[in-house]
């Protein structure tokens, strides 16, 4: 290489474009995407070009982030299915690689159990594991042989909480699953580096969603939560959606195997 052609080179990559941040002509597949966390990604996915395959048991719920999708531009097909049924699952990715080469996915359904840890059950256990960390893992798997086999890239997002980095009480099952989803995605990003396959972890604080509810309609806990959030205030699901599209994103393509924390300064106050 001549000087001349070093120099252009150099030039060329002091900084990223802002064509880096769209997602246009990827195809993304969010589970979770009826509603809540899931349906908010779903809908920036959408909002920045990528074509969206949504993923939820809810038939109803899932048409309704179609409609959504529609009416801010977006594309969003609609894929109902039960992720507890971990045997299903290649089948499914099957059917949404139907629309189109799968570029990237978002693992944002998930369940909660709030419960004394010496009154949890094997099978309460077994529930939340199934959910939170199985079914991620095997979905992934599953879109990672594809991308293989077609030789292309992809970034799997996977969705951890403030358990991923701290233990918070009467959770355990649910601590044990977002600890463990950074492990599988380093995991992961080690083993498919190489395939230009990347792993990262979105870690929510706290959130208004059907998983936090119930806590945070106990005046003494919505309180002590807000007084430890240095921003003062509750994640809306669109604080989600940047971080989400950043990472399915080419201008995150030198980022794998990480935690992104977006929890309004929790971790760091």
């Amino acid at each position: 290489m001549n000087t001349a052609s070093k120099e252009q080179q150099a030039r060329d990559t002091l900084a990223c474009l802002p064509s880096s941040f769209s997602l246009a002509g990827k195809h993304i597949l969010v589970t979770g995407a009826g509603r809540g966390l899931g349906q908010g990604m779903a809908l920036s996915v959408a909002a920045c070009g990528g074509r969206v395959t949504a993923i939820s048991r809810s038939a109803d719920e899932l048409t309704q982030t179609a409609e959504l999708a529609a009416e801010r531009g977006g594309e969003c097909a609609i894929l109902p299915a039960d992720l507890s049924d971990v045997t299903g699952i290649d089948e499914m990715v099957r059917a949404a690689a139907e629309n189109g080469p799968i570029d990237g996915v978002i693992h944002a359904a998930g369940v909660q159990l709030r419960k004394d840890a010496v009154d949890i059950t094997p099978e309460d256990w077994d529930f939340v594991q199934t959910m939170n960390l199985k079914a991620p893992f095997f979905m992934s798997t599953a879109i990672a042989r594809l991308q293989k086999q077609e030789k292309r890239g992809g970034s799997h997002v996977f969705v951890g909480s403030l358990n991923s980095s701290i233990g918070l009480p009467r959770i355990a099952p649910y601590v044990a699953t977002k600890t463990g989803i950074v492990g599988v995605a380093r995991s992961l990003s080690a083993e498919w580096a190489a395939d230009d396959i990347r792993a990262n972890v979105i870690g929510p604080g706290y959130f208004r969603t059907k998983l936090t509810e119930d806590l945070l309609a106990q005046p003494e806990q919505h309180a002590r939560i807000m007084g430890r959030i240095p921003m003062r205030r509750l994640g809306d699901p669109s604080d989600l959606g940047g971080m989400a599209v950043f990472l399915l994103s080419d201008a995150s393509s030198y980022i794998t195997g990480q935690l992104m924390n977006v929890d309004g300064g929790w971790l760091g106050a």
